[in-house]
């Protein structure tokens, strides 16, 4: 989808920059969000006509108000809603009535008090949506358009510039505003979007993407609903150049409903939104520290195009520090090539060059110049970081420090690489230099490594996969029948029979040939119940076991199966698990009766492709496993990746479908076969 079109779909444009503004509850009372409200959209009444409305006509920041909005002389583009909960809706229509196409719904009271108040957040939303408005909130505290010059807010004064902000919570804006100029940024737009009742914060991403005054978008999410359309958005907006950062803390530990099976009680919406944002390379951060340091490293005149970092100190702990602190963040420190350890060796024969980069003796910002110009004309990294003190002890004047800062700065961004500084002399003339061209200087070279991480250059593994023409399972979700719905998805299955007693169970045993598996049909986790009996090899035993499970058990009938035994094979379980905010998620984990003790998965968005599936094997934690260990054969990796695929389709194809279970997968050498199956749909 074009730029142009996007914009219609939004329809935003009028809401950031609307041509009037009547404020509905305008009150001439100090304190009062009407009041509030009124002063901060009179402050930019050159850009816009602004009406009051007030019931009793009165004169509010010495404007006279309207005792109604039909009394306006023309209706407003867009009205803010400042009235007990129990008018809104009368002003709703009122406005409506009058041509208002846009709404910010100050007024609280509604779904987060309770059913009552949804019932009443639906009505106004029905309508609104009804007659082609939007709405923004209920219980929202307004928006802020810098360019547009308005403050459609009651408390917040913010700074201009080139950063949006969208966010559930009006005082994460408050604290921004508050912080971002200290580091000499401010604020392009920013949001407020309450309960999303209508406008929801993907369809404000879309909007900032659009805004050419937006450089950077962040917002903060508690509640994540359509995950799957916001990342859309995500994406959308990293396509017109704009970067985008995700303020999320921890998801909750459950999906919200209650599971069924192993891969339903190991999968969580952290684990989903963790594995979105890796898949997708977005930046997500729990917390406003690492938000500032982000939006930091965003802002800097350069930004890492990969991971190679060059640690460049003054001192050998100053070295292994900023070493450590890069590690830690997943970026590399790689080895330099002899060529350039041997230019390097010219400029400073007395030091380590190898990367770290020690300079023995380095007293002085100017020493690291040279240096710094052979790495950045190398092409072998993609950012540099300075650790050490940097102090003037030589007492150069601070003219002569500020223009080696100005080199070193212009040297790293002509070459676009990004630079960060950590040192315990930031108000030095140097450090004061480079800070005032917003490259990032900190106090420890933790903050500095952290800033290069979050603020490199995306790349990521997938793109999103939409499947527009999901069905409804149909099939029953009975042992056997799951079994067979698998299977014919894709996924290779051990041969199995139904028997209804001895007789039968043995003539599936003979059918099949021993050894053979005995299952107990009835039971949610066989294993768990005694329900499975492996190994079986005669008739005899076979017949005494089905006595026994019978007696024990009462189970529906039985499930005679082959016995899979695989040379070095390993237990893996693969499934979905169809999440309230993402939808359908595709699992692959270690598998056996031990899974959830273990709880060593992997997850991601469904469907994914078989090259998806293999980096999904790849990050466990047993992966050293695969390739042989200790004379152990190699497992076919490419025929798991396949069943994974196989089982991320099922998932994605069936709406209705909220678990899908196989536990064990037993892999080897030479064969990939499932041997249980679990389907559960959302009217079993």
């Amino acid at each position: 989808m074009d730029a142009s079109s996007k914009e219609l779909d939004t329809g935003l444009k009028g809401l950031f920059n609307p041509r009037s503004v009547a404020v509905i509850g305008a009150s001439s009372t100090p304190g009062k969000w009407g009041f509030e409200y009124a002063r901060q959209l009179l402050g930019g009444a050159s850009n816009r006509d602004v009406y009051l409305v007030n019931q009793r006509g009165e004169m509010i920041h010495g404007q006279q108000s309207y005792p109604s909005v039909s009394a306006l002389p023309v209706g407003a583009e867009l009205a803010v809603i400042c009235v007990p909960a129990m008018h809104v809706q009368r002003a709703v229509d009122e406005a409506l009535d009058a041509g208002t196409r846009y709404f910010v719904c100050v007024t609280a009271g509604f779904k987060e008090s309770g059913e009552e108040g949804c019932r009443l957040e639906n009505e106004m939303c029905d309508r609104i949506r009804a007659a082609g408005a939007r709405l923004v909130g209920p219980n929202c505290v307004g928006l802020y358009d810098a360019a547009a010059g308005l403050s459609c807010t009651a408390f917040w004064d913010l700074p201009p510039g080139d950063i949006g902000i969208i966010s559930q919570s009006g005082g994460v804006i408050v604290d921004l505003g508050t912080r971002l100029p200290r580091e000499g940024l401010g604020i392009s737009r920013a949001v407020s979007v309450g309960n999303q009742a209508d406008l929801t914060v993907a369809e404000f991403i879309e909007s900032f993407a659009l805004d050419p005054s937006t450089r950077v978008i962040t917002a903060y999410i508690e509640e994540f609903r359509e995950g799957r359309r916001l990342f859309e958005a995500v994406e959308y907006a990293r396509s017109l150049g704009k970067e985008v950062i995700l303020v999320a803390p921890r998801a909750s530990d459950a999906v919200g409903r209650s599971v069924a099976s192993h891969t339903g009680s190991m999968t969580s919406n952290e684990d989903v939104l963790v594995s979105t944002c890796a898949d997708l390379d977005v930046v997500r951060v729990r917390g406003l520290g690492d938000l500032l340091l982000a939006i930091r490293g965003l802002s800097a005149p350069a930004q890492a195009r990969g991971r190679r970092v060059a640690v460049l100190a003054d001192g050998g702990g100053s070295a292994t520090l900023g070493t450590d602190a890069v590690v830690a963040e997943g970026l590399e420190v790689p080895q330099f090539s002899e060529t350039l350890v041997s230019k390097l060796k010219e400029i400073a024969p007395d030091s380590g060059v190898g990367n770290p980069v020690d300079l023995v003796g380095a007293l002085d910002l100017a020493v690291f110049e040279p240096v710094i110009r052979q790495i950045a004309a190398s092409g072998e990294i993609d950012a540099i970081l300075l650790n050490g003190a940097f102090n003037n002890v030589a007492g150069a004047p601070a003219e002569s420090e500020q223009a080696v800062a100005d080199k070193i700065r212009t040297v790293c961004s002509d070459a676009g690489i990004a630079l960060t500084v950590a040192s315990m002399m930031t108000e030095e003339p140097a450090m004061v230099a480079l800070a005032n061209k917003r490259v990032p200087v900190f106090d420890f070279p933790a903050e500095a490594a952290r800033a290069l991480e979050l603020s490199r250059n995306r790349v990521p593994n997938r793109s999103l996969t939409f499947n527009d023409v999901a069905s409804l399972f149909a099939g029953s979700t009975d042992y056997l029948s799951s079994r067979e719905a698998l299977g014919s998805a894709g996924i290779s299955f051990s041969k199995a029979l139904y028997a209804g007693n001895a007789d039968e169970a043995a003539k599936a045993a003979q059918q099949i040939g021993y050894p053979v598996v005995l299952k107990a049909l009835g039971s949610l986790h066989k294993s768990d119940s005694g329900a499975v009996v492996l190994g079986i090899l005669d008739e005899q035993t076979l017949r005494n076991k089905v006595e026994i499970l019978s007696a024990n058990l009462r189970p529906k009938g039985f499930s005679v199966e082959e016995m899979i035994s695989e040379k070095d094979g390993i237990e893996l379980l693969i499934g979905g698990v169809r999440d309230p905010a993402f939808g359908s998620t595709v699992v692959v984990a270690a598998g056996g009766t031990k899974t959830e003790i273990w709880r060593d998965r992997a997850v991601a968005l469904a469907p994914v492709r078989k090259d998806a599936a293999l980096r999904l094997l790849k990050s466990l934690r047993i992966a050293p496993l695969f390739g042989g260990f200790r004379g152990s054969s190699k497992i076919d990796l490419e025929k798991v990746a396949e069943a994974i695929a196989a089982m991320s389709r099922f998932m994605a194809e069936h709406k209705n479908v909220l678990e899908a279970e196989i536990n064990p997968l037993i892999v080897g050498a030479e064969r990939c076969v499932a041997v249980d199956a679990r389907i559960v749909t959302r009217d079993a």
